[in-house]
Order: C-alpha cells, then sequence, then structure tokens
C-alpha cells in the first residue's frame, strides 16, 4: 500500500470516527459498530489493507491505548465518589471474571473436552469490561452519577484483573512445573499494590511539578510522556501499568482536594486544556483501535462462531448473576440492573491477550483469537444496542417527569 494511500485512509478513518461519534451523541447510533464495520470492509472484504502488515505493531498499539483511555478515564473521575463506590465496583469486577472462568470452563472442559486450564485462560480472557467502550459509552447517559462510576471502576479494575489473571495461567501453562497457579491472589495483590503506590506517589510529586511549569504551552504532552515511562516502570516492577496509569490520572484530577489533604497550599490539578488534550489523544487511538478490530475480523475456524455464540449467552446470563448479587440491599444499583447487566463490552484487553496468546504457540489455543475478536464484536454490539434503548427510555422518562413537574399558569388554565 502506497504512502499517498496510507495518508488518504487514515484522514477517512478519522473523519468517519468523529462522524460516528457526532452521530452517536444526534442518534445513539453506536459509533463503534461502524468504525468496525469500516476495518471489515478495507480488510477482509475490499483487501485493501493486508492485516498481516499490522501485527508486529498490534500489541503496542493496544497497550498504548489501554494506557491513554484508562489515564483520561482517572483524570475525569471524582475522588470522593470512587472512595465511596470502589468497594461495589471491586466486588462487580471479581464476580464477573471469575463467574466467566466457572462458566467457560465448565462448558470447555465438558462439552469441547478441553483441559481445564484451556477453559480458565479463555473465560479469564473473555471475563472482564473493556474501559475503552464502558467509559465513553456511559458518558453519554443522563444516569446516576453512583452507577456511571461504578461501571467506569470495574471496567477499569477488570483490565486490570484480567490481564494479571491471564498472563498468570499463560506462565503455567508455558512452564507448568513453576506453580504459577497457585500465586493468583498474590499476583494479583501485589500488581495491584505496587501500582497505586507508584501511581499516588507520581501524581502528589507531579502535581508539585505542575505548579512549577503550570505556564509552559506542552505540559500536558510532558505528563503524557510521564504516564508512558512509569507505565513501564511500575510493569518493570511487578506491578500493574494500567492500574498505575488510572490511579495516576486520578491524583491528577483531583489535585486541590489531594494538595490540601496532604498540606500542600495552592493545589494544582489537571487544567481544561489539558483534560481536552487527553480526551483527543484518547479519541485517536480509539478510533483507530476500532478500525484494526475490524480488520482482523477474519474467522478461519467456523465453529468458533458456534462456540463464540453460546459464550456470548453465558457472558450475557453470568452478567446478569454478577449485577444482582452486587446490587443486593442497594435501591439505586436494583433500581438499574437492567442498565447494568447490558454493559459488558469486551475490547482492548481481550484483543491484547488475543495477541499473546497467538504468539505463544501453545497447543489448542489455535482457535482463540478467531473466539475472542467474534466475542467482542457481538458483547460491543449488544451492550450498545442496549445502552441506546435503555438511554431513550431514560430521556423519555425524564420528559415527562419535567412536563409533570412545570407549573401551570393561570392563562394555560383558562385555555
Amino acid at each position: 500500500m502506497s504512502i499517498v494511500l496510507t495518508f488518504a485512509l487514515a484522514g477517512i478513518i478519522l473523519i468517519l470516527g468523529f462522524i460516528g461519534n457526532y452521530l452517536f451523541k444526534k442518534t445513539s447510533i453506536p459509533d463503534i459498530l461502524i468504525l468496525v464495520f469500516l476495518g471489515f470492509l478495507i480488510g477482509p472484504a475490499f483487501k485493501i489493507v493486508d492485516p498481516v502488515v499490522l501485527t508486529p505493531i498490534s500489541q503496542l498499539f493496544a497497550t498504548l491505548a489501554l494506557i491513554i483511555i484508562l489515564f483520561d478515564g482517572g483524570l475525569n473521575l471524582e475522588l470522593k465518589k470512587v472512595l465511596q463506590d470502589s468497594p461495589k465496583a471491586m466486588m462487580l469486577a471479581f464476580l464477573g471474571v471469575f463467574i466467566s472462568m466457572a462458566f467457560t470452563s465448565l462448558f470447555a472442559n465438558l462439552v469441547l473436552g478441553w483441559d481445564i486450564m484451556m477453559g480458565l485462560l479463555l473465560g479469564v480472557i473473555i471475563g472482564g469490561t473493556s474501559s475503552s467502550i464502558v467509559i465513553p459509552l456511559i458518558s453519554r447517559l443522563n444516569i446516576d452519577e453512583k452507577i456511571s462510576t461504578i461501571l467506569s471502576l470495574e471496567s477499569a479494575f477488570t483490565d486490570a484483573i484480567v490481564v494479571v489473571l491471564s498472563l498468570t495461567i499463560l506462565q503455567f501453562l508455558m512452564f507448568p512445573n513453576a506453580a504459577g497457579v497457585y500465586n493468583f491472589a498474590g499476583g494479583i495483590a501485589g500488581a495491584f499494590s505496587i501500582a497505586i503506590i507508584i501511581g499516588l506517589v507520581i501524581g502528589i510529586i507531579w502535581l508539585k511539578v505542575l505548579k512549577i511549569i503550570r505556564r509552559e504551552t506542552y505540559d500536558d504532552i510532558l505528563t503524557l510522556a510521564v504516564v508512558l515511562l512509569f507505565y513501564a516502570i511500575t510493569e518493570t516492577l511487578g506491578g500493574n501499568g494500567a492500574i498505575f496509569a488510572l490511579t495516576f490520572g486520578l491524583v491528577l484530577g483531583n489535585g486541590i482536594r489531594i494538595s490540601r489533604f496532604i498540606g500542600i497550599r495552592k493545589g494544582i490539578e489537571a487544567s481544561k486544556v489539558m483534560r481536552k488534550f487527553e480526551s483527543q489523544i484518547s479519541f485517536f487511538i480509539r478510533t483507530f483501535f476500532f478500525v484494526y478490530l475490524g480488520l482482523i475480523l477474519a474467522v478461519s475456524n467456523f465453529m468458533a462462531i458456534f462456540y463464540s455464540i453460546v459464550l456470548i449467552v453465558i457472558l450475557v446470563f453470568g452478567r446478569y448473576i454478577g449485577v444482582i448479587l452486587t446490587s443486593i440491599k442497594n435501591t439505586i444499583l436494583e433500581e438499574n440492573k437492567v442498565l447494568m447487566s447490558v454493559v459488558l463490552p469486551r475490547g482492548l484487553a481481550a484483543a491484547v491477550l488475543a495477541q499473546i496468546v497467538k504468539s505463544s504457540n501453545i497447543p489448542g489455543t489455535e482457535i482463540f483469537p478467531d473466539i475472542i475478536i467474534l466475542i467482542i464484536i457481538y458483547s460491543v454490539i449488544i451492550s450498545t444496542l442496549g445502552v441506546s434503548i435503555i438511554g431513550r427510555k431514560i430521556k423519555k422518562t425524564d420528559g415527562m417527569k419535567k412536563a409533570k413537574s412545570s407549573p401551570v399558569t393561570p392563562s394555560q388554565k383558562t385555555k
């Protein structure tokens, strides 16, 4: 493909990304599906772009998207609500992943005859919601902030849980004698703790630095560089880089409150310019990621279609169970069970891990990428259409409430 055609395609993709985003806001037509369909057209359908060319950078690209989107999500979360809603979000995250692991491994073992560890690996990869989809999806809904915060945090937590657990199981499958399977709990706790501590420490230090350089033109770019640098450092030290990005963004987004708490006078936090910059970078990465998903949508094993359909039904059922258990004795959550149940999109983490499993060359995992990509597509369709339908109902209900509560003037009574 020529350089001229490459730039033309990049321009078309970004324009369609903007149009899709605009249409989503105005009509609730899911932009994610538009972008995935575009990728399918220029890849498998008309073969304008060969997905094989992008394979060497796919993992790098997907990981970069994960970092940027989690950091951007952290910038826009309110610390007080995070502290209040983290327990419920964590509960929903762990329930979702472990229910998926249990049901998927049972199906894989009893129906397909797979080894139990293979079933657990597939179950954990498809077990978590994607922050890259959940956060922009629910931001368009006029829902209770508690629900929005819980779903955003859950998606961020599951991104990290899925990555840590999947790599642990993968290591066990590659090196059975290493007994990595017995270190699940310790591995997750350790990775989370390291990431949160580094995120808090570097975030507080960077608040002080931002006070010094706040009038510099490129402070937002420098901040992004720090995110990437310490993501790498966190991963090297055994922490979870995704949780670092979320924690670091959370500290910067709540800088004034945190500065007061630790005794820094005249605290500072992420400016509107920085938030807009990070949001634009997030849009850019996210747009190309979903087009890439469409590009690699080339199912070579048609049994994967049957398996993925069965598994998406299992995931929807498991999601509903997880939401019910999380909603016990909480009126707000119980009232929004249907909404929370349909917000189950798989995305970045699953796509990244599909590429990692593919490159591991473990016998029996050859079908994993096809199943995972199809489940990503199915779950995105279910989530976007479900949220669109519920969003219309919410708008209709709000309109009726406003109509009932609006005062009636004497002239209107006379009429």
